[in-house]
């Protein structure tokens, strides 16, 4: 149980000092708008999900809870990597653009396959690693779709919820 809790530090760790050196804070309030969406969306999803579980957090030595995890996700992993993907987001160059969006992809499917691979949290309700890897595909552009244009990204988002709540069977019961 020692390693979950070591990753999970690694990981507030690493973003926190991720964000400090690699975030544009001098044009910060350009990103603040797009942070907010992201956090509320995964609490939103975290809202959504309450009784219908798509993955679960195993406790650690210091979390105990999965609302724990999914704050900790909320407020200090999520709006740290939307900081740091906009702030060198290279809006300019198209062809560079999708590199850059496919390495935020492959580094937040890895980081979900070593938190599963080490116990740290398990999938439940037919959702899968590959259902979150689909998920980052969409996430990523969704962010820079926000930072451009946030209406058309609150639209986007409400398409793929449906989609993801029709597709994993929730029923209108199982909501909080």
């Amino acid at each position: 149980m020692w390693y979950i809790l070591f990753f999970r530090i690694f990981l507030v760790l690493g973003f926190l000092l991720a964000v400090w050196k690699w975030g544009d804070w001098k044009n910060r309030e350009n990103y603040y708008s797009t942070v907010l969406f992201i956090m509320v969306i995964n609490l939103g999803a975290s809202f959504l999900t309450y009784h219908h579980i798509l993955w679960n957090y195993q406790p650690d030595a210091l979390v105990k809870t999965q609302t724990t995890v999914e704050l900790i996700n909320s407020y200090v992993i999520l709006p740290s990597a939307t900081f740091i993907y906009l702030s060198n987001f290279p809006f300019n160059r198209k062809g560079r653009s999708y590199g850059y969006i496919a390495l935020w992809i492959l580094l937040f499917s890895c980081l979900e396959l070593i938190d599963n691979v080490i116990g740290g949290m398990s999938y439940k309700n037919n959702w899968s690693w590959l259902s979150s890897s689909i998920l980052d595909c969409a996430m990523f552009p969704i962010m820079r779709l926000h930072y451009e244009s946030p209406l058309r990204a609150w639209i986007v988002c409400l398409l793929i919820t449906i989609i993801v709540l029709i597709l994993f069977d929730f029923s209108s019961a199982e909501m909080k």
